[in-house]
Formats: structure tokens, sequence, C-alpha cells
């Protein structure tokens, strides 16, 4: 984050996977088609006027309203599409606290969906390992295909035809609509419902798909990989992402844990609406829930430890483990106050493609706009120095309330400084985990 006021930086336009196109001005931003729609003019090399937010072709100088999307002047008639304005960098910064995307999968909208569009990091990775991972000719599920990018890039490496898979009948339609006008109708076969109940009428080459929460497993993504694997792959067929690493980090966020005690997170409509949401879940405090939160890598204590490591690709010898618990210990590598654990994860999409969630530079864009980080909060900060501990066990319980996609986290440990306990930590997102 710099110090500059957004509202007098220059204009920039940033190419954004899916034909689209990034602008920032006058401290806003807008996502539109990167292509003019009078004769397909690259935006990227126009104009944009700060002071009246418009930006022109560079071909014919049509002129387009970025806020609407209208035509202000110029030859043409079609509107230009904008599927998202807001204001910049102030959307997310670091620490700001946000409930937790994953546990909110079922109510995900178009506009959940489109956040993805626009999120560099997970876009350019899967973008990059489709088209280097399809092959012409490949028959291939996109499973959880939301509005259809990873399913379009897979039609554009050439495969023969995509299987698409989402649970929301609306989102489905809006990737049916967008692949049919990109000219692949015929090829894109979609299908409504969770995968576990459906059958496909052939198997496919290779299964793709981004249904990894910030946790890698908090959308039950191992368990309903496993069964596309057994149920959908040819032998011998490919899987994407291929592996999923997921770690866990001691952190000092004071900001992040202020909020919970204080408005609460940003989404979640102030300090009441967000004790009535706890309450609901059955949560006995704001420190019985994670949250979606990007944690900078100045703030670790420790070394990040893995919890988990993931091989969709690869079929396990005695079946998918929904329920676990992992010892892990960590030696404090700074002074600091312990607020609690950074969640992220790791994933190999392909042969020489990593997809890294665990960066922090928003600006850069290096971190995810959509996964952000999990954070795990204890209830009471503690002051920590070099040198001393921090002993943690990490356990998961598969399934909540009839919910295919939840789970019951739980982390409970001790911080020690030598042989002393300076204090304990015991917090779960439901009834304690056995």
């Amino acid at each position: 984050m710099t110090g500059l006021d957004p509202a007098t930086e220059l204009p920039s336009l940033t190419e954004l996977p899916g034909d689209r196109l990034r602008v920032r001005a006058a401290g806003q931003e807008f996502v539109i088609d990167a292509s003019c729609p009078h004769r397909k003019g690259r935006l990227a090399h126009g104009f944009v006027n700060a002071a009246t937010l418009r930006i022109s072709c560079p071909l014919h100088h049509s002129s387009f309203d970025l806020t609407t999307g209208c035509r202000v002047r110029g030859p043409g008639d079609d509107p230009l599409t904008v599927y998202r304005a807001g204001i910049w960098p102030g959307y997310y910064a670091a620490e700001q606290v946000w409930l937790p995307a994953s546990e909110q999968l079922l109510e995900w909208g178009e506009e959940f969906h489109e956040l993805m569009l626009g999120d560099d990091l997970r876009m350019t990775a899967f973008r990059t390992a489709i088209t280097e991972a399809v092959r012409p000719g490949d028959v291939v599920l996109d499973l959880g295909t939301g509005t259809g990018i990873l399913a379009r890039w897979a039609l554009e490496a050439g495969a023969a035809r995509v299987y698409g898979i989402d649970l929301n009948e609306t989102v489905l339609a809006t990737a049916a609509e967008r692949l049919a006008e990109a000219g692949f109708a015929d090829r894109f076969i979609p299908l409504s419902g969770l995968s576990f109940d459906l059958e496909l009428p052939e198997r496919v080459d290779i299964v793709i798909s981004e249904i990894m929460g910030n946790l890698a497993d908090n959308e039950n993504f191992s368990a309903i990989l496993d069964d596309a694997r057994e149920r959908f792959l040819k032998p011998g067929g490919a899987m994407l992402p291929s592996l999923v690493d997921s770690f866990l980090v001691p952190v000092t966020a004071g900001s992040a844990h202020a909020q919970l005690t204080g408005e609460g997170p940003r989404d979640a409509g102030g300090p009441e609406a967000f004790a009535a949401l706890l309450a609901a879940r059955g949560a006995k405090d704001p420190f019985s829930l994670y949250y979606d939160t990007v944690l900078p890598l100045a703030g670790h204590l420790a070394s990040p430890r893995l919890i988990r490591r993931y091989a969709p690709g690869a079929a396990p010898e005695t079946g998918t483990e929904t329920s676990y618990r992992v010892p892990l210990a960590y030696t404090v590598q700074r002074d600091g106050v312990f607020t609690g654990f950074k969640g992220y994860f790791v994933a190999e999409l392909s042969d020489s493609v990593a997809l890294d969630i665990s960066g922090d530079d928003i600006e850069g864009r290096t971190t995810s706009d959509s996964w952000k980080h999990c954070y795990l909060p204890v209830e009471r900060p503690v002051r920590v120095r070099r040198g001393d501990r921090i002993a943690l066990t990490f356990s998961r319980r598969g399934g909540r309330d009839g919910n295919p996609f939840g789970q019951t986290y739980g982390w409970e440990g001790q911080v020690l400084s030598g042989s002393r306990v300076v204090d304990r930590f015991a917090q779960s997102t439901g009834p304690a985990v056995g």
C-alpha cells in the first residue's frame, strides 16, 4: 500500500485473463472488456480521461463511460461491458477481516465469481496451467465451473468438449451463455448438481478444478476430487491441480484481532449483526470462527509448517481422510505478540505452474483477492520472545449440519518459555474435535 492519494495518481490499465482490462483512475477501479465493441480495438492502448471517467479506443476513437459502459461518442452502437467497479486500493487492505467465503459457498452469486475473475494471481496461474495441460481433442471435466472461465481456456486449448458441473443453476446458466457467445455452445455441456450425485456419459482425459479454500480443504475439495478421479477420470488421466500442500504459521496481527471484538468483519454488517451471525452458528465468541484476511509476511513469528499434503492425481491406498489431528511445533524467531495462525496453500497445477497464495503485496497483485489468507485467531494475545515455543494441535472433522462442503476445525495448544507454560489456547469452529 502506498501513502499516495489514489485520486491523484495517473490512470493505469492492466490486461487480465479472460480478455478483460482493469482500469484504475481517480481512485476508482473498473474491470471491462479488453476490446472495443465497435471493431475490437485494444483498449489497453486507449486513452483514459480521469476527470470524466471515460475511455477512448485507439482505433476509431469511440469513447465509453467507465461507470455504465455506455458509448459517449464515436462509431458503433453497442455498449462496453463493465464487469466490476469500485474504490481502490481500499476495497481490501492488509489485516482487514472478512467473513470466510468458503463458509458461504452455497450463497455465492455472480458478484463473487466476478471477484475471482479479477484475481490476477488465481487467474494467471490457472490459465497458464490449463494451456499447458490440455491437449487438442481432450475431453475435460471442469468441476465447479462457476461462470465458465476455466472451461473456456480448456476449449481454447483445443478440448473436444468440456463438461461443466456447478451447484448454482443461475451461475451455470451464465457460464453456458458466455461460452455460447464465445462460439463454444456445441462443445460445452453444463451439468447442474452436486458432483457426488451426477454421472458422465464418458470418462474424461483431465479434471480441472479450483475448489480449494484458502486452507485447502475448507470446501471439502479432497473428498470431491477423489470421487471425481475414481468415477470420471480415464486411467492415466490427469488432475489439475495435481498436488496441494496446506500450511500454518503463528502470526502477530493486532489490527485483525482487534476487529473481532470491535467493528467485526468488513462484510458482517456491524457489531450487532456479527453477534447475531455468531449466535446463529452456535459460536461461543468471535474466536470460534476462522476469517479471510491478508496477513503480511512481516507478521510471521516462526517458519510455516505443513499441515496436510493432498495428491488428487494419485489414488490413495486407504481412501480419503476428512477427519484428522496434526501436532505442530514452532520456535518463535522474533519478539512480538502472538494473536493466532495464518493458513494458506501452495498448489501444483501442472508440470511448470505452482500457485502460492501466501504473498502479501496487494498493490503488486502477489496476493489473492478472492482467497486471501485463513486467519485462525486465539482469544488472548500473548507476548512472545525469540526462542519461545508454540505447540499446536490442529484438527478437522468433516461434515457439518448437512452441508456437503462444511467441516469443524479446532486449534488448541500452549505457549512455552523454557519449561514454563505462558498461556494456553483452545479454539474451535464447533464442538470440540475428538
